[in-house]
């Protein structure tokens, strides 16, 4: 089973590194071919140090229109960029949404405080310049617990109208997902607090169920009062575990919550964590979500 995360992992590193080989500016004017490049700064975990998954560019001239009222917000996970949101900005805007999407903790690496004030200044100037009252927020992984933090602890749940998330460990995840059975002599233990450190960096530790962030986020209820909430996941994660950590549930039968499993929508679809945030099937999901709390 451990296998399964390790070849999740790989299969993401090799698809960057695909893509960086394929880049134009890899060769020189004589032929030659440039060796990858990728930053070195051995203070970064791994993850903030591999190629990025695509670019995404932001177009501050966008606003939203009383058919689609609230800027659209993409917050990546851990280890990626907001290249990651390329082909569901495009869907996005082409439905006539105004999207956005930051940079921040060094790849998602840092700690979730941190990230989640970023983001949460990011946020603010997209209301300044759009004049928009609130946001549609949609985070995958790690990107969903910063929108939470940020609308539980930071108070910036008044200013979201809907938050959609991808595989987020919403009540954290097994150490390792699959790899949790490692743990169970002293020795793997250690080798998996070893690599989730080298890997992840401090904000990987914040996503292990039983952390007290997790809980500072969901006592009382997960859910913001005026929030409304879709959460996407997928049987094929073998990252995020177990998969009901994605789902949010609430006393309150007022609350607008909807939990999806991608393949009880799409029978045959084979979708791994990484793949949430571009697959074709889950982006059409997202989009239907959209459209649900459109005016």
């Amino acid at each position: 089973m451990a296998t399964d995360y390790l070849a999740e992992l790989q299969r993401d590193l090799a698809d960057r590194l695909h893509r960086l080989r394929t880049t134009r500016d890899r060769t020189t004017e004589d032929g030659e071919v440039r060796p990858p490049r990728v930053a070195t700064k051995p203070d970064l975990p791994l993850a903030a140090r591999i190629p990025a998954r695509g670019h995404f560019e932001d177009d501050w001239r966008a606003r939203p229109t009383p058919e689609r009222p609230w800027p659209v917000i993409l917050i990546h996970g851990t280890g990626d960029t907001n290249g990651i949101w390329q082909n569901l900005a495009v869907d996005l805007r082409a439905d006539g949404w105004a999207v956005f999407a930051p940079e921040f903790g060094h790849r998602c690496t840092d700690r979730v405080e941190e990230s989640a004030e970023q983001v949460g200044a990011y946020i603010d100037a997209v209301l300044q310049v759009t004049g928009a009252r609130q946001v549609v927020l949609v985070g995958h992984s790690q990107g969903g617990i910063l929108a939470r933090y940020w609308m539980r602890v930071l108070d910036g749940a008044p200013k979201v109208r809907h938050l959609v998330t991808l595989g987020v460990p919403n009540h954290g995840t097994t150490m390792g997902g699959m790899l949790s059975g490692m743990t169970s002599t002293r020795i793997g233990e250690s080798m998996l607090t070893s690599a989730i450190s080298s890997w992840f960096g401090p904000s990987g530790f914040q996503l292990i169920t039983g952390h007290p962030l997790l809980d500072e986020i969901n006592a009382d209820g997960p859910v913001e009062e005026g929030v409304g909430y879709t959460n996407i996941a997928t049987r094929f994660d073998t990252i995020i575990q177990p998969l009901e950590t994605c789902f949010l549930e609430s006393d309150d039968p007022e609350a607008d919550i909807t939990n999806i499993i991608v393949q009880d929508v799409e029978p045959k679809s084979r979708v791994l964590h990484v793949d949430l945030p571009g697959d074709a099937r889950v982006r059409r999901i997202v989009r239907e979500a959209l459209d649900a709390i459109a005016p």
